[in-house]
């Protein structure tokens, strides 16, 4: 869905030129982009992007069976859910790192690893190699093509090849990752190594969706708008509109959108709410425009941002936020802790297919509704296969 979502943009068609040689990456920077894919959020970690596209590649071209591309996802979103964790989550992107940048390299290479056989030690020695490639510090390029998407798709095409150098009897350091690593990259005020030890939860299942376009840390604000609307509050009569969120968000969200940069009108919660309250159907939408429309801006205008202490006890598991709405004399309260999609909560699959209606063009609609649908192994497998060749499709149609 999110690939299809924003292949059509500029920017996505050069990101598929400029990664004519590994189609999976081409394909991961091209989802990651449109800020619609999943999230697993005590990681901080994005691993769809990465994990699909690179298990579709390694699967359909080598002609895997199903139950080894089942098995290359799970290691992919466990090696960076993990990973993601022992770096401190949300603390290390607060600190200046991407944390999916960063675990994207380790997340290609088990995922291409598993998916084309690999033993236990060429599995070891591909994500070692990766290892010795990873980085996660991007900065803030903004403007389109943004480089930040190409930074994410070389790290991608980084753990793949370190897949294809570990076939051919490349070894790298399993050592080199730990305390000290993860210290150096990450500093050693958030990390947490013991997170890279096998856990009792299944990353799989701890990875949920968003409803809709958005930064994960401004989607439960944005909802608990949302249901004080539903409560026949009146958009026009709110007078002013104080949020409350994690200490770990509050800058980030609290940033205004900058001019010519897509990115920052998603991330930014003042237009986000803004949206809902006005244009509903702007949440929908990967393309936006860096400098929101103006009664957008004179709507955020009643929207005060704060950091909520009281949140931080949920955290990093849950981005809460609390939201108080003035209208006349009447004071009304939400707080949100959890959204349809977060992992047990609501019908994820319900919530996909009204997404979908909303995100992917209307002829890709019928392909994607229907990998939502239960199957039988053959009809699975059969199912991926098209996907990948029609995500191949769009690649080589690419100006």
């Amino acid at each position: 869905m999110a690939f299809f979502a924003g292949c059509g943009a500029m920017e996505a068609r050069r990101l598929a030129k400029a990664f004519r040689d590994n189609e999976a990456a081409a394909c991961s920077a091209m989802v990651r982009r449109t800020e619609c894919d999943d999230i697993n959020v005590g990681s901080c970690i994005t691993p769809g992007s990465v994990v699909v596209p690179t298990a579709l590649a390694a699967a359909c071209e080598n002609d895997v069976a199903l139950e080894r591309f089942d098995r290359a996802v799970v290691a992919g979103y466990a090696v960076g859910v993990r990973l993601g964790r022992a770096l401190g989550g949300v603390a290390a992107l607060s600190g200046g790192i991407w944390p999916t940048c960063f675990a994207a390299p380790m997340m290609a290479a088990a995922t291409a690893a598993v998916a084309r056989g690999f033993d236990r030690d060429g599995v070891s020695s591909a994500i070692a190699l990766a290892v010795a490639r990873a980085g996660g510090r991007v900065g803030r390029p903004a403007g389109a093509p943004s480089g930040r998407w190409l930074a994410f798709g070389d790290a991608v095409a980084s753990g793949c090849r370190a897949a294809d150098a570990a076939a051919l009897g490349f070894q790298g350091d399993p050592s080199l990752l730990g305390r000290d690593w993860l210290a150096a990259i990450g500093g050693p005020a958030h990390i947490q190594p013991s997170a890279l030890r096998a856990s009792e939860t299944d990353e799989l299942s701890a990875t949920g969706f968003k409803p809709f376009v958005a930064a994960r840390q401004t989607i439960n604000a944005v909802v608990a708008f949302q249901r004080i609307l539903a409560k026949g509050v009146a958009t026009e009569g709110i007078s002013r509109i104080d949020i409350g969120v994690p200490t770990a968000n509050a800058a980030m969200v609290a940033r205004r959108a900058a001019p010519g940069d897509r990115l920052s009108a998603i991330a930014d919660m003042h237009v986000q709410v803004a949206a809902a309250a006005l244009r509903p159907t702007l949440l929908y939408s990967v393309e936006r425009d860096g400098e929101p429309a103006a009664d957008l801006i004179d709507y955020a205008a009643r929207i005060h941002i704060h950091a909520d202490a009281a949140l931080d006890r949920y955290m990093p598991e849950v981005w809460g936020a609390r939201v108080r709405v003035q209208s006349g004399r009447r004071a009304v309260e939400e707080f949100c802790l959890a959204v349809d999609g977060d992992p047990g909560h609501g019908d994820a699959t319900a919530m996909l297919r009204a997404k979908l209606t909303r995100l992917a063009p209307i002829a890709d609609q019928p392909l994607c509704a229907a990998l939502l649908e239960p199957a039988n192994d053959e009809a699975r497998r059969a199912r991926l296969k098209t996907l990948w060749c029609a995500m191949r499709a769009r690649l080589a149609d690419a100006p």
